[in-house]
Parts: structure tokens; sequence; C-alpha cells
């Protein structure tokens, strides 16, 4: 068998598939010609020719609802005091559900995404904000989420400039109360468009004890509609985790080739993509295909127990459908 006809563990092919001559000379079975019956063990190979930064461990495991992934985080605990530089610890996420159907490809893809969601959620408790002489993580994913649903009262947003202060000034005093992986910030430039808007640009200075790579010597872009606290914490964060998607996107691979890598050309992408798909099925193919695909979609529709969220289910539906005459 050709190279790139190879199947993978939990890969078949669909009776009477199609062989794809690609225009490098090259066959495949594209993976939409394909049926997934995925295993752990199938899953596991998979991880096996996934590479990003060795602290993130991706874990494959199974129980009785199925075939589960989960990234464990090799880093310190954000929350121990006072820190100890040293005492590291592996740190587990959630977990990420497997199907057997899932294509290949889309549990590469849950890994990266598994990936790109533990680093977010580590990076989210290393902004820390300083008021009233307490440090806090106001944007780490652990606050209570019913409590502030019961009791937060929103407030005028605080958007005043203090009398007698410039802009530059309002937001170096601002980023004083402001840092990140032990690295902290000032401002570099500001300027105020003809249609309101604030461009801010943020400078990262890394200390000794800073550990994350996308932010050294790095120079942060931010388009404000005010310099309120608020605003400028808000729009850092977001920046901050840019950064981080970037980083995964740059450095996850599979089998040595870094997929999500945006120097990775989209014309080539859709070329081959358009390869796999424009051409004319046989009669006889074509309808095992569609029956094919019917029976997966059937498998992923979750069954529904009459009760309160049921009926939640059914007033949403109702406005997206057409009554007949």
């Amino acid at each position: 068998m050709d190279h790139n006809l190879r199947l993978r563990l939990g890969e078949n092919v669909m009776p009477e598939a199609p062989t794809i001559q690609l225009t490098n000379g090259n066959q495949c079975i594209p993976q939409h010609y394909l049926t997934y019956q995925h295993t752990l063990e199938s899953v596991e190979a998979v991880i096996c020719d996934i590479e990003y930064d060795p602290r993130y461990i991706v874990f494959a495991a199974q129980e009785a609802s199925g075939i589960y992934i989960q990234v464990g985080v090799v880093g310190h605990d954000n929350y121990q005091y006072p820190p100890a530089a040293n005492d590291l610890k592996l740190l587990f996420g959630r977990k990420w559900r497997v199907e057997p159907e899932l294509p290949t490809s889309e549990i590469i893809q849950t890994v990266f995404l598994a990936i790109k969601k533990s680093r977010e959620h580590e990076i989210r408790e290393l902004f820390k904000l300083t008021l009233k002489e307490s440090t806090t993580t106001p944007f780490n994913t652990h606050i209570d989420l019913p409590l502030m649903a019961e009791q937060y009262e929103k407030q005028p947003s605080k958007k005043t400039t203090l009398i007698n202060i410039s802009p530059e000034q309002q937001i170096e005093s601002i980023l004083t109360h402001l840092s990140y992986d032990h690295s902290t910030f000032t401002l570099g430039q500001i300027e105020q468009r003809r249609n309101g808007l604030w461009l801010v640009d943020i400078v990262i200075h890394q200390t000794q004890r800073s550990t994350l790579p996308e932010t050294k010597h790095k120079i942060l872009y931010l388009q404000v509609t005010n310099l309120s606290l608020n605003t400028i914490s808000r729009a850092l964060m977001n920046e901050l985790v840019t950064l981080s998607n970037a980083h995964v996107d740059k450095h996850f691979s599979y089998q040595g080739f870094h997929r999500f890598d945006p120097n990775i050309d989209i014309a080539d992408i859709a070329d081959l993509s358009q390869q796999t798909r424009k051409h004319k099925l046989p009669e006889n193919f074509s309808s095992q295909f569609s029956k094919t695909n019917k029976e997966v979609d059937q498998k992923r529709i979750p069954p529904v127990k009459p009760g309160k969220l049921a009926h939640k289910y059914e007033s949403i539906i109702k406005q997206f459908l057409v009554v007949g005459e």
C-alpha cells in the first residue's frame, strides 16, 4: 500500500471509497471517506505524535462514560503563599471527551484546544492587580459565578480622568497596580485618534522570575475607548491571551508538522482541501457516503429527558421553526 494510503489505528476505509490523485503525484484517501472507531490505544498513538512544550503533558484515559483527554501542567501552585521557587507540581485541567467516531484530525485538534485552554487557565492566574494593599488575580477562572450572579451590583463605569493629570500619567499610574508573570508594565506611547479611540503601546519588562517566552522584549498594542483601570486591564489581558494562543499555534506539531503556524500559507491549505473534495463520486458510493454521514450525525444527538431544561430547549427551537400553513 502507498505510504499516503496507510491507515492509522482506529481508521477504516468506506467500501468503494475513491482514491484521490493529488497534484504532487501522490495518492490519498481523504478523511471524509473514512470511518472511525477509536479506542484508548488509538488515541494514545495520536498523542505520541504530538509535540508542544514538555511542561504540558497530554494524558489519555478511559472511564465508564468513554475515552477522554486531560492536560497536566508542570508548574507552581499560583496561590501558594509565600511562593516556593522550586516547588513544582503536576496540575490537571478539565477532561475533554473523545467520541470513538471522531476523525483523527479532530482528535489532534481537541488536544490542540485542550493545551490552549490549559495554558490560558494558567496565564489568567499570573495577571495580578494590587489595590488597597491587597493583591488579587481578577481574571482567574475560579471566581464564584453563581455568587457573582446573586450578589454583584453593577456600578457606574469609572472613566473619570483625574484633574491636572495627563493621559500619560493616568496610564502610568494604572500600570503601577498591575503585574504579569513577575513582569512589570510601562507606557511606551499613547495617541488619541479623531474617532476618540486611544492607541496605547505597553512595554513588558521581564524579571529573573518571569517564565513565559512570548513576553520577552514584547510591546503590546492596545486600542481602547477610555483610559480607566477596568478598560486597560481587560485590554491587556486580551492581548496576553492572544500572545499565549499564538505561542501554541507556532509550536504545536503533529508528526513534526506545525499545522497552525501562521507561516503555513492559507492558499496552500485551500488548494489541498479543494483537491480532496472537488471530484465526482461514483453513484454507488455516493449513496453509501450520505448514509454513513447521517448515521454519524444521529449518534451525536444528545438524549433529552423531560424537565425544565427540555422546556427551555423547546422554547428556543420554536423561535427558529417556520410553521407550515
